[in-house]
């Protein structure tokens, strides 16, 4: 009894210490944190699903939303039961008594009490705006609506955060700044603002929003008067973050109205109404990024790139009125380059481009890094925009002789044609290679070794594919024949061709994409006449073919190496499509001009195999063998449709295979070889109506079993299947399957002979593929000689026998399945009794 009695009175003891400690929790202010001792330790709630704090938190916004509900209800249902002065005494209390409680409340240390009351009061101060303007108090009502809400909101967001600063509370510091945003708008609405109008006030809004981000960032009183408002550095942080937020929001929303209605104005008087918004865009964005030191790096960028496009489009749309339409997208392009080439030497003169050394921190980028690298990604941005715009002209004027080409080589006759293309796009084109030129340049200059930077290996590339086409596509523009412009192309490609023979030791990478780019427009703009066609071609295959031995050599790279064996492969190819033109301009049948391809296919293995034999050079070799092969397919290809051509094809390129296995290297040509001569047999065969499957399979048989006797004597471990299986089966199955169809005696009698034969040579070399082949086709012919007179006993039993026998057979193998199972029950009964 007295240990029970003991037992009880810890027990209450606990309980009053718990009540204790809930009490204490209940009425400590918001944010700080309890500790309560009760026997030596803290009072244990960790079983609780929800806080105290979160339970309160969660009452108190229900409770004010609820407040909030039931004004609005009373305003607008019961305000006309009410005269105007009841109805102004009733809000008035409300409010003040809510806007009031909260000074009252944190004497009483209930702090998020008074945050409830302080939201609930302001949120009546805007119901207090609406009913007054509904009653007609003083004259509210003959107001605009947008511009009595703007002045009522602007008021509001000041008295908010002065009231919030003033009573030392969170909730109406974020909420008046967030009432801050909507003056612009309204006054813009009022006052019928078209697409400039709303652009500028947007533009103003984040104004204002920057210079609080300013005030919070680079001002330690105000950031520390915030602090101690709001209650802790976690509270100034996120407000920063969301003030930040909603003024780039702002920025993007006004900067895209106003670059909109620059875009698609219809007068010069509209884009001088639309150069208010840019510019003060473009102010904003050099304060940004210039004046607001302390602001994130990311952010000041971003301003100043946005700056970049306002002044852009602000110069391009008043150049659109005074440069014809055509040059519209030149007058946004030109100040984009210049912009460009500004920012791009501002960013190499501070380092930006630089590669850091091992170790090097860096610090803070001065504030003309930072704009300059917005400068560079906005007018970039601008300037690949223009080039789309004028992409769809140039690749027109790139691509006309070869639509001309088309209608040329399908036989027809095409109408005379001129090439021509507009200044105006050119000179896009032209702008993009004088931006590349520079920062090539400028990149050149600030890294050492260029050829080892990949920015550098980028620009140039990037150089090449523009400045190529731009300077051919003048000569266009200046008004040069067709064939001028050719023979330019072709004669920049093997000049660069020449200047690598010449100079081997100079590096190939700066040189290899003029020569891909200015033989490629060469190749792509033959195709408008014949003759171009073999002249271009002819000429790139022997350049290819130089530079392919030029750039083999034993100590060259292995990027060089690469570029040899690409140049090996295209000069084969070339001659194949120079020696379709020349088939198709002299008028000859496809299945004729496979030969033709055939016969280069022919030449450049047996180059390939001289190119070894001679300096050892296999890669390039491999390289124009397997072009050869590509041809060789295209030949065989071109002579389907004629059978006659396709049998002489296929036995040409047979004959060829097997001349490459006297290779060494090549011993498994000799298999594609025999598949063609076969292939070609079997051409032939149907040719002459032939339908005899022996005809089709003994030579596949005869080159099998040659082939695998050959490689059974020289690995002598090799079973006979792998030897002898595959052949034996070529022709045995195909005449077994044709005997059970064929009534003369002629074909089982030849075929049980073979069967014996090869099952005798089994049996005397133990080998067991010819044994199992063999015999198994001669029990097959037994049985097919044997089919007559089993068909003649059949008739002679009964028709129920088979049906019997049958149903015994499987009755018989139910019972064995059945005593198996039975078999299985028992052993799984004992295993468990011993269990």
């Amino acid at each position: 009894m007295s240990a029970l009695e003991a037992r009880r009175q810890w027990l209450m003891r606990r309980h009053g210490e718990l009540l204790s400690a809930l009490r204490a929790r209940r009425d400590a202010p918001a944010g700080l944190p309890v500790t309560t001792s009760a026997g030596g330790g803290a009072a244990d709630v960790s079983g609780l699903e929800i806080s105290a704090p979160s339970a309160r938190t969660a009452l108190l916004i229900v409770g004010g939303v609820l407040v909030v509900v039931a004004a609005v209800v009373f305003t607008v249902v019961s305000w006309g039961r009410l005269g105007i002065g009841g109805r102004a005494a009733v809000l008035l209390a409300l409010t003040t008594c809510a806007l009031a409680l909260p000074r009252l409340l944190r004497r009483r240390q209930l702090t998020a009490t008074a945050e409830a009351s302080a939201a609930v009061g302001l949120a009546l101060v805007l119901l207090d705006g609406y009913a007054a303007r509904q009653a007609g108090l003083i004259g509210l009502d003959r107001l605009g609506t947008a511009g009595y809400w703007a002045a009522l909101s602007a008021l509001t967001a000041v008295g908010a955060v002065v009231y919030g600063w003033w009573q030392r509370l969170r909730f109406p510091l974020p909420m008046g700044f967030l009432l801050a945003q909507l003056p612009g708008p309204l006054t813009a609405t009022a006052l019928g603002a078209a697409a400039e109008g709303y652009a500028t006030a947007v533009i103003a809004t984040a104004a204002v929003d920057f210079a609080v981000l300013y005030a919070l960032t680079a001002r330690a009183t105000v950031r520390a008067g915030f602090r101690d408002r709001l209650g802790g550095e976690r509270a100034v942080t996120i407000l920063t973050v969301g003030t930040q937020a909603v003024g780039s929001g702002w920025a993007l929303l006004g900067g895209a109205l106003a670059v909109t209605h620059a875009l698609v104005a219809s007068s010069p008087a509209q884009v001088m109404r639309a150069e208010l918004p840019l510019g003060l865009l473009v102010l904003l964005g050099a304060v940004l990024c210039r004046g607001f030191r302390t602001l994130p790096f990311a952010l000041r960028c971003g301003g100043e790139g946005v700056a970049a496009v306002a002044l852009i489009v602000a110069v391009g749309a008043v150049l659109r009125w005074v440069v014809p339409l055509e040059w519209a997208v030149a007058g946004y392009a030109a100040p984009a380059a210049l912009i460009v080439v500004r920012a791009a030497a501002v960013c190499a003169r501070n380092g930006r481009w630089a590669k850091p050394a091992p170790g090097d921190v860096r610090g803070t980028p001065p504030p003309e890094a930072a704009a300059a690298v917005g400068e560079l990604s906005g007018a970039s941005t601008v300037l690949l925009l223009a080039g789309v715009t004028a992409l769809p002209d140039l690749a027109h004027s790139l691509i006309q002789p070869i639509a001309h080409g088309v209608t040329l080589w399908r036989g027809g006759h095409p109408p005379q044609w001129g090439w021509q293309l507009a200044a105006a796009p050119l000179v896009v084109l032209w702008l993009f290679v004088s931006v590349l030129t520079a920062m090539a340049v400028l990149r050149a200059r600030t890294v050492g070794d260029r050829h080892t930077d990949h920015l550098a290996t980028a620009l140039h590339n990037a150089w090449a594919v523009t400045a190529v086409p731009a300077l051919l596509l003048t000569l266009v523009v200046l008004g040069l024949p067709y064939g001028w412009v050719l023979a330019a192309a072709a004669a920049a490609a093997v000049a660069v061709v020449v200047d690598i023979v010449r100079r081997p030791e100079a590096a190939l990478a700066p040189r290899l994409p003029v020569l891909v780019t200015t033989g490629a427009l060469a190749l792509m703009w033959s195709w408008a006449d014949r003759a171009a066609v073999l002249a271009v071609w002819a000429t790139c295959a022997a350049a290819a073919a130089v530079l392919a031995h030029v750039r083999s050599a034993p100590t060259a790279r292995p990027a060089e190496r690469a570029t040899a064996r690409a140049a090996g492969a295209f000069a084969v190819l070339a001659l194949g499509v120079e020696a379709v033109a020349s088939g198709i301009t002299a008028g000859l049948p496809w299945h004729v001009i496979a030969f033709a391809v055939l016969a280069v296919a022919l030449a450049s293995a047996g180059a390939a195999a001289a190119w070894n034999r001679l300096s050892g050079r296999d890669q390039v070799s491999v390289a124009v063998e397997g072009a050869g092969y590509a041809l060789a397919a295209l030949a065989l290809a071109l002579t389907v449709p004629h059978a006659d051509a396709l049998s002489i094809a296929l036995a040409v390129t047979g004959l060829a295979g097997l001349a490459t296995a006297l290779r060494p290297d090549r011993r498994r040509a000799a298999l594609a070889g025999t598949a063609l001569l076969i292939a070609s047999s079997w051409v032939r065969l149907g040719l002459a109506d032939v339908t005899w499957p022996e005809a089709y399979t003994l030579p596949v048989t005869a080159a099998a079993l040659i082939i695998g006797h050959r490689r059974r004597m020289s690995t002598r471990e090799t079973r006979s299947w792998p030897a002898y299986g595959a052949g034996l089966s070529a022709t045995a199955l195909p005449s077994l399957a044709a005997t059970w169809t064929d009534g003369n005696w002629g074909r089982p009698l030849l075929l049980g002979a073979a069967a014996l034969f090869i099952t005798v040579v089994g049996v005397r070399a133990h080998l067991q593929a010819p044994l199992v082949v063999g015999g198994g086709v001669l029990v097959m012919v037994g049985f097919h000689e044997l089919a007559p007179a089993v068909v003649q006993v059949l008739g002679l039993i009964p028709r129920w026998l088979p049906l019997a026998a049958a149903g015994l057979l499987l009755l018989l193998l139910g019972a064995t399945y059945e005593k198996r199972i039975d078999e299985a029950r028992r052993l799984r009964d004992t295993v468990r009794s011993m269990g």
